[in-house]
Parts: structure tokens; sequence; C-alpha cells
């Protein structure tokens, strides 16, 4: 025997001629003789054999993109939820589709930036990540973030603006995993490696009870990393669930929707399964002669070529799996399966089939299923063959053969880990709880909060508040409730001294208890052991045992194995009083701190679009501007909107309408050559729907909460415009935040083969504070990449792909920013297009964010270009705030263009320098006490920070990081004393004078 080969030997066995899995020989073995043609026509098959024909080949395939799935909408004519997929599939713009006609396809990918593989996860020794398996152990990812492409895949989850959240109980809603049916366990979650111990954020599991509720907020969506221990399809059944106001469960029907991890992509179609399945197939395959037919399968550990530049990487951490015949000329399809789940179609040819794929770290059966082409003369009267098992172990080559004859139909084995959700209500035996902080001696403590009653199932949230800022945290506890315990560990930043630590515990839909906030330290000291004690409230309405409404049913699937309960268990038990809370605690540690309807209509499949024809308008030349008074406090008279004056409207500056918070996109349309700018605008305070606006029509304000301070862990030379480290700035993070709006820039409705080149994004500083500097980065494992920086004078983001990104945005200094903001590009005949420059406008502290004008007025050139907005929704700019009209009748306002400062120019870069030095030595001084970084997950999973505040969430023995948080430093006392103008190399700079003293 070959010392490197095993082989496995088989008796041989009899095959009846027609085969029913899990059933008897349906017809006498003469049934064999009968052709392939008139047995497919039996089994209502078409003859034609594909040459590959996966369970999901028509589906609609969701892939090699930005992929929101499942997302939530709200079905008001039926009083539900009904659960979609948000994605581009068809490259003609992102849409929405019935969920389970929908299959995601996590195959192979890599970075087009460095070559690294987007598709691996090697676990680290991280205690972290031992939810995930051992050090050293590979998974399939499907990653938080994508580099020069989307591949495999760039997924997440999410929810309608339009949720109506003030029906439900204390605003809850959430999309539960109710079952995973597959050869492995799925984790979904977010880490940053260089946050340790708070490293990753646990969001969804297949296995762990705990986490398989996702909390939901409307308008939102995630960007994380979702993981398989093997490669095969997983069918996933979600909902979505809340509690109403009068105590009715409201709950989508139970939604499938089909992972496909590895093996070879699926065929796009309409949503309609076209596949033969494969059970048909070898029905209808002559019997033949096994003896003669000399198959044979073998799996073995992949050959990496001998020149290692023909290698990719993690190629090391493949198997090749093999199929060989005798008959050199054979044709036909071998269906793969991993513990008896499908893998992958592979079609043979000259006798052979191979397929690399990484299968993992832990060992798995894998089956074969052969079915001759007899509509070649080759393969005739070939034979079919099921295989039997071939145990896979890492490291290992194993055989078997077609002489032992034929195995059993491939039988699938779950995981036996993977949990199936309950969906009874229950009624706590105990509403009580207790809190616990407690400093872990590196600069991090936990804050733990843990039930008398274990069952009890539910959210972790709160956080760091300002004195007076009882909404917003300066820092987001996030968690899940696993037997009885959620904890959150954070790093204990100086700058949170003086907040209020408050813990929310936020109820499941299915408990019978309600939400409590405990206040577990007024006055929180960084470096102090507090506890506390809480209790949840009964229910304010009773349970209801009113009929829900009946649930809005996309398109029929079949139900999970195990079907979840959507009925009310048996009348509950009187709830517990509610214990009276206990003043917390502190306890002094000798650890020293660390500074109408929304359900979408189904699109039809796209047809091809007809060539565009005319180039966009280049923007015309500033005008100049002149600085204008400072404004006075905020008037409670109101005022026209866009009328010059001191008079206040209230949620507008300057006629243009605040936005605050949620998520936001600069986003480009290419229609008829033109390219067109616009903001897409998910928020939901100006308009419930989604909808794309004019930039000219709003200003995000940037509340206080967005304070933060460069540290260490900032410390790659690339972010120098930051300041030095300690320099104290204002950052929007790479992942949302409450309170604070959520940036991006979108191309995903752009069809890249129109082009020649990237998409370029524009971000043109024209009206910046005195000694402002401005940037805008993304972080990676490989470090920090500068999108845009107002110290060197890059304005342009070159974007290579069809994408939708996020990035950290970071404003030195308060005050009122404005941006000249426009895309251009190079269409595929070479000719140069431009979109019309639109102005944005950023109100950055308190002081700018509650002003009732601009301290300079940039006026408008009436004679620029409208943007089109054919299709899409979209709001006058004349008219902030008001409805707007639907594009191609009455085109909005105008877009127009601000003004370089003509007066005071510095004229060098020298000037400039004096400037950023000045500002980063105050800076310096003042957020030295800032202590390491809160830079925390940026979208979740294998690499990325972002400006947010480090943190994790676990339960009961895990543990996740963070996004989001603030850093709450001396900010005031920053002065500045240099005027003058900063020149970049795309304009001048508006440099707005204003002296603060020190405090």
């Amino acid at each position: 025997m070959n010392s490197q080969k095993q082989t496995q030997r088989r008796v041989t066995t009899h095959t009846p001629a027609l085969f029913i899995p899990g059933g008897k020989p349906a017809l006498r073995r003469a049934a064999a003789f009968l052709s392939a043609a008139a047995l497919l026509a039996l089994a209502g098959a078409a003859p034609s054999l594909p040459a590959a024909a996966g369970p999901d080949d028509g589906k609609i395939v969701t892939t090699k993109g930005h992929v929101d799935a499942p997302k939530a909408y709200w079905d008001e004519q039926n009083g539900t939820f009904v659960l979609m997929n948000e994605a581009n599939p068809y490259k003609t713009g992102a849409d929405t589709y019935e969920l389970d006609k929908t299959v995601n396809w996590v195959g192979k990918g890599y970075s087009t930036r460095d070559g690294k593989s987007q598709y691996t996860m090697t676990l680290g020794d991280s205690p972290s990540l031992a939810f995930l398996g051992e050090p050293g152990q590979t998974l399939y990812m499907a990653p938080h973030l994508t580099y020069g492409n989307q591949d495999p895949i760039w997924a997440g989850l999410g929810a309608s603006t339009k949720v109506p959240t003030e029906r439900f109980r204390d605003g809850v809603f959430a999309t539960d995993i109710l079952s995973v049916e597959g050869p492995g366990r799925m984790e979904l979650f977010r880490y940053n490696p260089d946050d340790a111990p708070a490293d990753v954020y646990r969001m969804l599991s297949s296995s762990s009870t705990g986490w398989h509720s996702w909390l939901l907020d409307k308008g939102s969506h995630t960007h994380n990393t979702t993981t398989f221990t093997r490669p095969g399809r997983y069918v996933v059944t979600y909902r979505t669930v809340a509690r109403s106001t009068d105590g009715r469960i409201i709950s989508s029907k139970p939604s499938k929707l089909v992972w496909q991890v590895g093996g070879m992509q699926p065929v796009l179609g309409d949503g309609t399964p076209t596949a033969v399945p494969t059970v048909d197939r070898y029905n209808a395959a002559p019997v033949g002669d096994l003896d003669t037919a000399k198959y044979a399968l073998s799996v073995a550990p992949h050959r990496l070529d001998a020149d290692p530049a023909k290698n990719k990487d993690a190629d090391d951490k493949l198997s090749d799996i093999t199929f060989t015949a005798a008959n050199k000329n054979l044709k036909g399809t071998l269906t793969l399966y991993n513990n008896g789940y499908f893998l992958t179609d592979l079609p043979v040819v000259n006798g052979t089939a191979t397929w690399s794929e990484m299968l993992g770290s832990e060992g798995s059966q894998l089956q074969a299923v052969f079915t001759p082409d007899t509509s070649d003369a080759n393969s005739a009267e070939a034979s079919r063959w099921i295989s039997h098992k071939l145990t896979y172990e890492p490291g290992r080559a194993e055989s078997v053969y077609s002489d032992d004859g034929n195995g059993t139909w491939p039988e699938e084995i779950p995981d036996e880990a993977n949990t199936v959700l309950s969906t009874e209500q229950y009624t706590p035996t105990s509403m009580d709880y207790d809190v616990t902080v407690t400093p872990n001696g590196n600069g991090f403590s936990t804050v733990e909060v843990r039930f008398k009653d274990p069952k009890v199932r539910g959210f972790l949230r709160g956080g760091f508040y300002a004195q007076d800022d009882p909404v917003y945290p300066y820092l987001d506890l996030e968690g899940s409730i696993e037997d009885g315990v959620a904890r959150f560990t954070f790093r204990d930043e100086s700058f949170y001294k003086g907040t209020a630590l408050r813990v929310k515990m936020l109820t499941h839909p299915d408990m019978n208890a309600s939400a409590s906030t405990t206040e577990v330290a007024a006055n929180y000291e960084p470096g102090t052991k507090y506890t506390a004690h809480g209790a949840l409230a009964p229910d304010s309405a009773p349970i209801s045992d009113a009929p829900k409404p009946a649930p809005v049913d996309p398109s029929p699937s079949a139900e999970p194995t195990v079907a979840p309960s959507a009925e009310p268990s048996a009348e509950p038990s009187e709830a517990p009083s509610e214990a009276p809370s206990e003043a917390p605690t502190a306890e002094p540690s000798t650890v020293p701190s660390v500074s109408p309807s929304e359900v979408p209509t189904v699109p039809a499949v796209p047809t091809a679009s007809a060539e565009p024809s005319v180039p966009a308008p280049v923007p015309s030349t500033p005008a100049p501007t002149t600085p204008a008074p400072t404004s006075p406090a905020p008037s409670a008279q109101p005022s026209t909107p866009g009328t010059p004056g001191n008079q206040c409207v209230p949620g507008q500056i300057d006629g243009r309408t605040k936005i605050s918070h949620g998520h936001l996109d600069i986003q480009a349309t290419l229609k008829d050559r033109q390219l067109s700018v616009g903001l897409r605008d998910d928020s939901g305070i100006i308009d419930a729907d989604s909808t794309v606006r004019p930039l000219d029509s709003v200003v995000w304000t940037v509340s206080e909460n967005a304070r933060r301070v460069r540290t260490e862990r900032m410390a790659d030379e690339k972010l120098n415009f930051m300041g030095p480290v300690g320099t104290a700035f204002y950052g929007l993070p790479q992942t949302q935040q409450s309170g604070l709006p959520w940036p991006g820039y979108n191309t995903q409705d752009i069809d890249y083969s129109q082009l020649r080149g990237p998409v370029r994004l524009h971000v043109v500083p024209k009206v910046m504070p005195e000694g402002a500097r401005f940037g805008m980065f993304t972080e990676s494992l490989n470090g920090a990449d500068v999108l845009l920086d107002s110290t060197t004078g890059k304005t342009t983001i070159d974007i290579d792909y069809a994408t939708h990104a996020h990035a950290n945005w970071v404003f030195s200094e308060p005050g009122q920013y404005m941006f000249d903001v426009h895309y251009s590009a190079t269409l595929a005949d070479g000719t140069e297009v431009n979109s019309p420059v639109q102005q944005l406008a950023v109100a950055v502290g308190k002081k700018a964010s509650d002003a009732c004008s601009f301290e300079t007025a940039v006026p408008k050139d009436p004679n620029a270009a409208k943007d089109d907005f054919s299709g899409v929704r979209r709001v006058d700019s004349a008219t902030p705030g008001g409805a707007g009209g639907n594009a191609g009748s009455g085109q909005a306002g105008q877009s127009g263009q601000s003004g370089a400062a003509q007066s005071g120019q510095a004229g060098a870069s020298g000037a400039a320098g004096d400037v950023n030095a000045q500002g980063s030595s105050d800076g310096s001084a003042d957020g030295s006490a800032g202590g390491v970084y809160p830079g925390g997950v940026s979208g979740g999973g294998t690499g990325g920070g972002s400006l947010g505040q480090s943190g994790v969430s676990a339960s009961s023995g895990g543990a996740s990081s963070q996004q989001g948080g603030l850093a709450r430093t001396g900010f005031g006392a920053v002065s500045v004393a240099v005027g003058g103008a900063l020149v970049l190399g795309a304009g001048t700079v508006m440099v707005l004078r204003s002296r603060r003293r020190a405090s």
C-alpha cells in the first residue's frame, strides 16, 4: 500500500435500478434498460442534462457585492415583518428580493491590493476567539471588509427605516436564527485583533442559544464577519419578532436563506430553481458495470505549484478532490457532498474532474454521485455511481473505488453543536439581576450582568452618559444574555470620569418581562469596582391571546426541520414584583486608570440597458465667498427657509435640514453617459423612506459625542494630519454609532463595464474653522489607508469597483465645514464625465450644530446643471425637509459651488504647516491624558479599526468587541492663535477665525 495514500475498501453491493432516498426500489431491474430520456420524462425533467447543476441554480445569486440579508421590512397591511434580501445581483442597482428565492454564495476571494485571502480566517490564540474553535483552525469566511473588490461577498443584515418601533414594547425588535441546517457551524461577529481583550464582538450563532438573536435598530445595517467551520450548503431559517405594546407577539413567517459555502457559483436566474435534482439524474442513468468503470474518488492536500508566484494566499489550506475513470473519453456530472450536504457539481471531462476546496480543520465525510452524459456517444453506456463515504482529515490522503460497489445515498449529518431556538413565551421565575464592574488590571474593565433566572433572554445596552445628555452615550454597551449572563469588556478610558454609567437590560420579545435601567455609577471613576442591583419590570400590558395578523408569505418554502412554534405558551404565571433597586457601591481599585406599506416590489429580471450617449457637464468655477458675522443664539421665532437673518428655523441651518444621526451615503449614478451625485438618506429623520436627496439640502450635525483623542494605537505616520498622539479631535467612526451620522460613499448602481478605470469621488474643503484639519481613512490588519487629507491636498478617492463603503471622518476643530463634492469618471470611449458639484455642509460640535446660520454664506451658481436621479425619489433643495418629487418630474434645486477665500491666502505650504504645528501643540497638551486610542472594530470582522471606542460584549465565556464610543476630553482647552488660510492642492480653504479661551 502506498504510504502516502490510505484506501477505503468496501464490499460490493447491488444497486436498484431506481433509487429513492430513504425508500425501497420502485422499479424492477429491467427498468435500467430504459433510455435515459424515457426515465427523465417519467421524472418530469428535460432530457438534456447540464454539465453542472446545483440545487440553487436558477435562484437569484447574491455574491461579490454588498448584501443585506435578511433585511426586515414592515408590511403595514398585515401588521407584521417581511424578510428580504437587498443586493445587486444583476449589476443594475441594488434592489430587494424575496429571501427564499435567493442564495448567498461564499466562494474564494482575494484582495486586489495585496492578494491576501478574503475567504479564510485562521484563528489566533486570543481567548476571545475560543467560541470559534482552536488556535490555528481555519474557517471559511465572508469578511466584514474587502479590499479592492467585494470578493467573495460583503454580507450583513439590517432593518428598514419604516419599522414602527413606537408600537413595540420598549421599542425592541430582533432577528432570530431559528435553525441552521448544514455541514458545520455558523457565526457572525466583528473582530479587531489589535484590541484584545476587547477584540471580538459576537452577534449571531448557530450553536449558542443566547446568540441566536440580534437586536435591530430601524434604518441600520451591519458589516460583519460570517464564518463556517465546513464548506457546503447551509439553509438558515430566520424570523424577525417584536412584542406589541398591548402584549401580542408580532413575527414574520419563518423564512429560509441558503448560504452556499464553497463550491462552484450557482447559475443566476430569476429565483426559480432550474436544476434537475441529483436523484432524478441518477435514476435516469444506466447501471452499467462498475467493475470495468474503475472509478476512483480521492482527497489529498493541495499540491502547490513549484513556482511560488503561481500560488495564491491560503492555497496551503486547500485540499484536492479528484475523480478519475478508466474511460478517458467519459463525460458527465459529479455531485460532491460534505457530511451529506451538497457541496458542488463538477463537469467530468475526458474521464476526470478535480476541485480544490478549503475543507476546514475539522474532519468530515465526503461522498460523490456520478451520472454519465448519455447524450455523448462515449458515455451513453457508462455506469452511474454512488461512492462510499470518503473520510476527510486535514493533511491526509484517502481514496474510495467503484469496484467496491455503490455506497448508500448521502445522508445529512448535522453538526451536533447547532441548536434550535424555541419560540415559546417565557415568564422569568425571578426578575432580579446583579451588576458588577470589575477592573481587569490591564487598562480594561468588564461589566457583568447576572440574572437569578438563567433562562432570561435579552440584550445588554446602556453606556457612559454625559450629565447633560441622557440619550446618547459616549460608549455603547452591547451584548446578549446567554445562560442568564451578559458581559461587556471595554477600554477604561480616563475621559469617562464624571459620566453616569447606566446599564439597560432589554428583554427578548418572547420574554414576559419588560426592560429596566440601573444606574451603576452616578459619577464614574475609571479603575473602580462597582456593584449594583436591578430588576426587570413586569409587563405593563397583559399578554394577549388575540390571534396575530396573517403574515405575508413572499414565497412558499419548505418548513424548517424543526418547526418553531409561533403560538404563545400556556398562560404565564404572575410575574414577581420588582425588587427595589439598591444603591450602587463603589470599591476603589488599586489598578490605575488609563487615560404606507413598505414591502418592496420584487423586480423583474433586467434586460440590457441602452447605450449612453451624452457626457455629464463639468462643474463650473467656484465663486468666491466672504465671511459673515457670527449668528446669535437660536431664536424661537421661525423664519423663511433659506432666508438670511437672525431668526432660526427648528431643525435647520440656513434652510438646510439637519441630519444628526443615521446611515448616509454619497451616492453616484450613471445614466445616459451622465454622472450624478446625491445623498442617499437612510436616517429616517426627514422621511421614513430611504431617499436620495441633494447634498445641498442638508447639513450633517456632529455632536460632542464625537470627541476623540489620537492615542498610541493610531500612531501610524499616515495619520499625522490628526496632529501628534494626544491631540483631540471630532471623529465619525467607520462603524455605526448611535447619535452620530454614519456617512459613506456608494457606487453600487454604476456599471463599471461602461467605464475605463475608476470612479473618482472629489471632496474639496472650501470652508473650515481656523487652523482646522480634515481627513478620512480606513484601517485594516495592514494599517491605515488615508483616503482624504487636507494637509497634503489629497481630495480625491479612486473607487475601482461598484461598492458601498464607510470610513473614519476626522475634523480637528469644532465649527462649520463646507466641501465641494462631485464624482468623475472616464467612459469606455475615453470621454471624461463629471457630475455637477454639490456642497456638503457639516456642523461640528454643539455650538455649530445649534447655530441659526453659517458664519460664511456660500452662494450657489444659478446656472449649475442639475443631477438626474431618474427612477429614484429626490427632495427639492429649495424646500429642505419637504416632500420630493419623483425624478423626471420637476427637477430639484440646482447644485451650487462654493467659493474660495480671496483674502488672507497663505499661498505656501509652510503657512499651513505653522497652523498645524500650533494646533497640534495645543491639542497634545489638552489631550495627552486621553490614554490609549479608543479605536473599536471597523464594521466588524477581520482587520479594521475605526474611531469607535473599543469594547467587548460576551455572555458566559464569550467576548465581543464594540464599535462606537466617545472620547470626552477637555477639548475646550485647545486654543487657536494662528490665522491664515490653508492652501490645498485642489483649491483654497476659507478659514473661519474663532479664538477660544483656555478654560
